[in-house]
């Protein structure tokens, strides 16, 4: 291997190492020195070789990564909000452990809670793993940039024989350690050393050895020059760093959210299918019932066909709704990560620990929560540094659009010593300074990457205009779902408590004989609907609330995969009576009227 690392004047003269090599004085391969020399260099490189395996780079990868992530994650979040993280999913993962006992011909069932549920997505979720691996990605990347700008060692031997037919026949071994550094201020600091061993073979002669030292600086003036754009690779990788952490979190807790929907739509589905199973059992006991009273002739044929309607449309909405289950339970194992064959069931009970939880009135306002929204929101935080970026890079390439002047010195030492070879000359020495002019004849390029940071800035400035508009919108949306959530569970547990006591009354009109199927009919569709009502309304209320967390950024997911603290539901709630609410509420329609005669008036 060649050293490529020369001054200037000599980078230009490739000939000019050969000549300086011929002028050193030769060394016999078998003097000590250079069996040392060309010793130690093999004992080097076989060193590297073993003890930096694959697995050891892949390790030592892993270990900065890591702690950069624990340092920004400290940083952004203080020191107790440490998330442990690694990128590799799971070895012995749930799925992997399904899928065994699948090609064993067995038909695993799977019992979840919702706290299962979501530390089984964290584990398997391809989109959770996706996202780990973008965040790994960034900070992998950073180690590339710090590694830019340490001091980079390299290295390396060329061996190789030759000659011109039968006439000469010559062998030669060249060695090279070089070293680079950037500077903050832009400079670029090479220092090499080579060392070689020629030999003619023909002419029965020893070996020639020579060495050389070499050191150079190339310092930007104009363009290049500074901290700012010397540095600015660093820097944004260390910012996006910072935004990944951001994003990551983010994707965690609404990840969180995404997952505890789908949990409750199929619990939802769930309660709806039990709703519709016990309102065909009813309706086929009003059949029975119905056409016992026809043989005693106490009501019309026509009334027993319709109750026998009613039960066969029934018996359709059960199919349905086992068949809309079936899909949503289906959609949920992709979103898990689970194989399709397993027999999933989840936890009822979840409905039931939510309603005692209560649904309450919510007490914050809409200038408290844009408040806390702006002050939290980790992606609102992102496009405001993006903004900085982009603003930033305007000044970078701006830089690149002048001449560039760059001042250059080169300082190149020999030996001269054959039985010595690291004994340099230090009062023979030779140096070179000069300075390097590039005129700004033609910057195409550079003016064409300098009016896109222009254009990139400006729509950095709309991404910030356009999701502060959107979180806005968010907000105002959640508390309005919240506060219409909990109007209608209170309106819908009344409608139920209404529909089931008229389905007991009619029930006991129609073995009186005062009352008609159709009425029957009427109120047991009328109780089914508010039954479903009432869950929906718990289930939207519940999953607004905890929208509405996310979008303020105060929804808890836990240190270690997901998880959920339904304690934030009490956040802002208030337990005001019935009485106190309708007070409420006539007070506010009252206040609504008198705005609409004053407009009316104007």
């Amino acid at each position: 291997m060649q050293f490529e690392y020369l001054s200037p004047r000599l980078a230009r003269e490739p000939q000019a190492i050969a000549a300086r090599l011929d002028r050193q004085q030769r060394l016999h391969w078998g003097r000590p020195a250079c069996r040392a020399t060309v010793g130690a260099l093999l004992a080097a490189v076989c060193a590297v070789h073993v003890g930096c395996s694959a697995e050891a780079y892949r390790s030592e990868a892993d270990s900065e990564v890591y702690e950069i992530l624990d340092e920004t994650r400290e940083k952004i979040f203080g020191p107790d909000a440490d998330v442990p993280f690694r990128v590799e999913a799971a070895s012995a993962s749930l799925r992997a452990q399904l899928l065994a006992n699948i090609a064993q011909g067995e038909t695993p069932k799977l019992h979840l809670s919702l706290e299962e549920a979501l530390r089984i997505a964290a584990e398997n979720s391809r989109d959770f793993q996706s996202q780990k691996e973008r965040l790994y990605n960034n900070a992998l990347a950073l180690t590339g940039q710090r590694n830019r700008y340490s001091t980079i060692f390299s290295g390396g031997s060329l061996a190789e024989v030759g000659g011109v037919a039968d006439d000469t026949a010559i062998g030669s071994v060249r060695s090279d350690l070089s070293a680079t550094q950037i500077l903050a201020s832009g400079a670029r600091v090479l220092g090499g050393f080579v060392n070689s061993f020629f030999r003619t073979f023909t002419s029965g002669g020893g070996w020639n050895t020579s060495s050389l030292l070499n050191l150079s600086i190339t310092q930007p003036l104009l363009a290049g020059f500074g901290r700012t754009v010397t540095l600015e690779p660093l820097t944004q990788a260390e910012r996006n760093v910072v935004y990944a952490v951001r994003d990551y979190e983010r994707f965690r807790r609404t990840f969180a959210v995404a997952m505890l929907e789908d949990y409750m739509s199929i619990l939802e589905q769930e309660n709806n299918l039990e709703n519709q199973i016990r309102n065909f059992e009813s309706l086929k006991l009003n059949k029975a019932r119905q056409y016992a009273l026809a043989q005693a002739g106490r009501t019309p044929k026509f009334e027993v066909d319709q109750a026998e309607q009613q039960e066969f449309a029934a018996q359709d909405r059960v199919i349905n709704a086992r068949a809309q289950l079936a899909t949503l339970i289906d959609r949920f194992k992709i979103r898990l990560g689970l194989p399709m064959a397993i027999d999933l069931e989840l936890d009822a009970g979840v409905l039931t620990k939510l309603s005692e939880l209560g649904v309450k009135e919510l007490t914050l306002s809409e200038s408290e929560a844009l408040a806390t929204a702006f002050e939290r929101r980790l992606d609102w935080q992102n496009v405001l540094g993006s903004a900085v970026d982009a603003e930033r890079q305007i000044g970078i390439t701006a830089n690149a659009l002048q001449a560039g002047l760059d001042l250059t010195g080169a300082v190149d030492v020999g030996n001269t010593d054959v039985k010595k070879p690291f004994d340099f000359d230090w009062k023979q020495y030779e140096w070179a300074v000069g300075v390097n002019l590039d005129l700004p004849l033609n910057r195409v390029p550079q003016r064409n990457v300098y009016r896109q940071a222009i254009i990139a800035r400006d729509a950095a400035k709309r991404s910030v205009d356009d999701l502060e508009d959107n979180i806005k919108a968010a907000i105002r949306r959640a508390l309005r779902d919240v506060g219409a959530s909990w109007r209608s569970y209170r309106i819908q547990k009344k409608a139920e408590d209404l529909a089931s006591d008229r389905v007991k009354s009619t029930t006991k009109l129609i073995e009186a004989g005062r009352a008609s199927t159709r009425d029957y009919l009427e109120s047991e569709q009328a109780r089914l609907q508010s039954q479903n009502a009432v869950t929906s309304a718990l289930v939207d209320y519940v999953l607004n609330k905890l929208r509405l967390l996310r979008d303020l950024e105060l929804l808890d997911v836990g240190e270690t995969g997901l998880e959920i603290d339904f304690a934030g539901l009490e956040r802002w709630t208030s337990d005001a009576s019935e009485a106190e609410i309708e007070a409420r509420d006539i007070e506010a329609a009252r206040t609504e009227s008198r705005r609409g005669d004053a407009r009316e008036d104007k």
